[in-house]
């Protein structure tokens, strides 16, 4: 048996097949039809019916008179149906996709914003530190060490910040291309001229399974940002309550040296009431001797 006559029987035996059962034709399917064990033809040929079926039911104008009328019904509503259901897939997923964007660029504009009044924080907390080391030079020698050390904390903070930002952008250009893809998967489905209903739905299962993953991932990436920005935010509480201590010492240490100012001031006041009493003292000793060697001289 040649090539060709193969080839038209496996052609045949499509048509054949689809009448009697509805289904699409499989090499499984056709092989016992037509008694020849042929993957490649009975493959093209499967091909070349699925080519002229998508052909007859893109176009109701011009069809084949021996074409039978519940065979293009048929055909039209499976083909009508596979669209609806693709369509309907690929709006639902970029619905998804873009209320995650959403989400995503509410945290990034929060994470900013949070950035921004924790700088001015630190900003106005180096000031106070600054006037209030200048009072007690010992104490701000011990002090700048932790404040060295808040600091760099404070910088870790800040590059914490920027690597969320980072993988904030990262998701974002994913979800992009995500919407991208499945942009270019609609205008496929519209162009398309070719069709196998077994390969709709594997590619429809496929792409089930792959937008489930990338939310999860997706998922896990903003738990993820979100567990590391609440570090950061007790880590920033820390801080803040060392800084109010360090206020507190320097309050405490002003007090102390308020205190020992007046007991200085004190003593001072009393040294100079004791040199007062002792000038009285020199100057009564100074007039009893100079009586004293008057009366000597007399004598």
């Amino acid at each position: 048996m040649n090539k060709t006559s193969t080839y038209s029987k496996a052609y045949e035996a499509c048509e054949a097949f689809f009448l009697e059962s509805g289904q699409v034709p499989t090499i499984e399917a056709i092989r016992p039809m037509i008694g020849v064990n042929s993957p490649a033809i009975i493959s093209s040929a499967i091909k070349s019916w699925k080519q002229d079926l998508s052909l007859n039911v893109r176009s109701q104008q011009g069809l084949d008179p021996g074409t039978p009328k519940t065979l293009m019904d048929a055909a039209t509503e499976l083909w009508a149906l596979a669209l609806t259901e693709a369509k309907a897939s690929i709006k639902d997923k970029i619905s998804g996709l873009d209320a995650k964007q959403l989400e995503l660029d509410q945290l990034t504009e929060d994470l900013k914003k949070e950035a921004d009044r924790i700088g001015q924080l630190v900003k106005i907390t180096e000031e106070k530190c600054q006037e209030e080391a200048t009072y007690l030079k010992k104490e701000n020698e011990r002090l700048s060490a932790e404040t060295a050390s808040a600091l760099a904390q404070l910088e870790n903070y800040r590059a914490t910040v920027s690597a969320v930002e980072m993988k904030n952008a990262v998701l974002s250009e994913a979800i992009r291309q995500e919407k991208e893809k499945y942009q270019k998967l609609d205008i496929q489905y519209e162009r398309e001229h070719e069709w196998s209903f077994k390969r709709i739905e594997e590619e429809k299962e496929n792409h089930r399974r792959e937008t489930a993953q990338d939310m999860y991932r997706l998922q896990s990436e903003a738990t993820r940002n979100k567990q590391a920005a609440e570090i950061a935010q007790a880590k920033l509480g820390q801080l803040s309550q060392q800084l109010n201590e360090y206020r507190d010492k320097v309050s405490l240490l002003e007090t102390n040296l308020a205190e020992e100012k007046l007991k200085l001031a004190g003593l001072t006041l009393d040294k100079a009431n004791l040199q007062s009493e002792i000038n009285v003292l020199q100057e009564r000793i100074r007039k009893l001797t100079t009586k004293v060697k008057k009366s000597t001289i007399q004598k």
